[in-house]
Order: structure tokens, then C-alpha cells, then sequence
């Protein structure tokens, strides 16, 4: 999976809609949004997620919805497992009267699960058997599984916005995906605090705030993230030397770079590089 502001998913051409078994090995997804309703259930190890200026921390069995053009951004710890299904806002729209105003409720931890919410994560389940085993006529159950799945979720966890809050969220949204479009296409060079505001026309200190609260990182902590992501996608997949691949992805500080490389990918550069380790989707 590659990391962009603003993630093209690819559909099952039958489902309409895209499911996955993800095995992840210390992956950093930096901040992005698709379209898509996302779901994601854990089965194995942990992930830290952050939607807006939200932090989840994720282990087994724990579920995590993320809306259409929700700023999210997620990282697995070591080995970790999970069930990943994402819905069109297309195919939502066919099934739900007015789901551009319609949130639904994010975080579904394990240990506090009642029986509806475990039933939504018995359809994720039978959709996972389902999915593997592939049974005659297996295409007509599993639409009819992901209907269960989003009546029960749509019936007891979701909420609708006023147009007043949704024309805001639109704004507020816009204006930060202007900042993360012009940092993915120039992470390359310099770009200061004062340059990124100056992009939305207001101060350096109400930008931080207003970014901060839209994407619960730092403008410095994107960017350095959308660098690494870069740098590893080019450690592996080339021969240039670590520092060649420093200079080419923007990178200047080599400590505090080798600090957060570790920490995000579990080993140095040159260790990754000599046993070709790859983190997972």
C-alpha cells in the first residue's frame, strides 16, 4: 500500500468494495483520507491510530471505523494482523438516505463490547471465512454479510451532522489537504512553519493549532513522516547509498532521523537493507 494525502483504493470489481487479510511488520501509514468507510478489526499484536486528533491504541479483537475524508493516519507494532474492509461511499449511498451527513461512531474497544457491537465483529468474521473459502455463490453471501454489518452499525452507532457543521468540516478539511498535497509533492526541499501557513493565509501559531487538530501531529512530525516513508520505499527498492537516499528525500539530520527510522520500521536502514525486510501492506 502506498502512501498518499489521499488513498485510491482499489475495488473488487464483483464485491464493489475492497477486503483484505493484512499482515504488517512495524508499518507507518503517514496522514491521509480516502472516500471509502473504512473497518478495521485487530486479530493479532497492536496498532496506534490517530483520526483528526484522536489517538487509538488497538490490540485484538479491538474495532476501529474511520469515515469518508477522515484525516487518519496508523502504525503497527512488530507482527500485526488485521481484518481491513473498505466501502464505497458510492456503494453507502445506494443503501443510506443522506450519508454525507451521517458519522458513525469510531472506536469499539474489546473489553468493553456489548452484544451489538460483537456482532459487528462476528459479520467481519464470517466475511473473513467467507472470503477464504470461496464457496458457490460465495459473492451473494458476503454482500449480504456486509449489509448485516452496516445496518447494525448504521441502527445503533451513528449520528447525523447539521449542514452548518458539515459546510465546516468541509472548509477546515479542504484547507489542511491544501498544506498535505503541496508537503507529498515538495517533501523534497526546505519548507518552514512560516511557508505552510502562509499557504492558508493565517499565522504560523494558529496554524499549528488548526493542523494539530486535524491530523493530531505536528506540521514538522508529517512531514518528517512523509520523508521516511519515501526513504524506505527507495532503500529497498534501490541501490543507492543511505546518505545519496538522506540527500534525495530531504532528510538533513542524520541522529534524529536514524532515532525515528528505528522506531518506525523496528531496525536501522542498513540492517532492513541486508536482510530485505519489508514491514507488511
Amino acid at each position: 500500500m502506498n502512501n498518499y494525502s489521499h488513498q485510491i483504493i482499489s475495488d473488487d470489481t464483483r464485491l464493489q468494495l475492497s477486503f483484505s487479510l493484512i499482515n504488517s511488520n512495524n508499518a507507518s501509514f503517514p496522514t491521509h483520507w480516502h472516500s471509502h468507510l473504512e473497518i478495521m478489526l485487530i486479530r493479532r499484536g497492536y496498532m496506534t491510530a490517530f483520526i483528526g486528533d484522536q489517538k487509538f491504541t488497538l490490540k485484538k479483537d479491538d474495532l476501529l471505523v474511520i469515515n469518508s475524508r477522515e484525516l487518519h493516519s496508523t502504525k503497527t507494532w512488530g507482527e500485526t494482523d488485521y481484518l481491513l474492509l473498505q466501502i464505497p461511499f458510492d456503494y453507502l449511498s445506494r443503501a443510506i438516505s443522506g450519508i454525507s451527513l451521517i458519522r458513525f461512531q469510531e472506536y469499539f474497544p474489546s473489553i468493553t463490547m456489548n452484544t451489538t457491537q460483537k456482532k459487528l465483529c462476528n459479520c467481519l468474521f464470517e466475511l473473513t471465512r467467507i472470503y477464504t473459502e470461496k464457496e458457490d455463490g460465495y459473492l451473494l453471501r458476503f454482500s449480504s454479510v456486509v449489509y448485516d454489518f452496516l445496518y447494525i452499525l448504521y441502527r445503533n452507532y451513528a449520528h447525523k451532522l447539521s449542514r452548518e457543521a458539515k459546510e465546516k468540516e468541509n472548509r477546515n478539511f479542504e484547507r489542511i489537504e491544501e498544506v498535505l498535497q503541496y508537503t507529498r509533492s515538495n517533501y523534497k526541499q526546505e519548507i518552514s512553519l512560516n511557508e505552510a501557513a502562509d499557504l492558508l493565509n493565517i499565522s504560523p501559531e494558529y496554524f499549528c493549532r488548526l493542523f494539530k487538530k486535524h491530523t493530531g501531529q505536528t506540521f514538522l512530525e508529517y512531514l518528517n513522516a512523509i520523508r521516511l516513508s519515501h526513504f524506505y520505499q527507495d532503500l529497498v527498492s534501490t541501490d543507492y547509498s543511505i546518505t545519496d537516499l538522506m540527500d534525495r528525500n530531504g532528510i538533513s539530520n542524520y541522529k534524529v532521523f536514524l532515532r525515528t527510522f528505528k522506531e518506525a520500521y523496528g531496525a536501522s536502514p542498513s540492517k532492513i537493507r541486508g536482510i530485505g525486510h519489508k514491514p507488511g501492506s
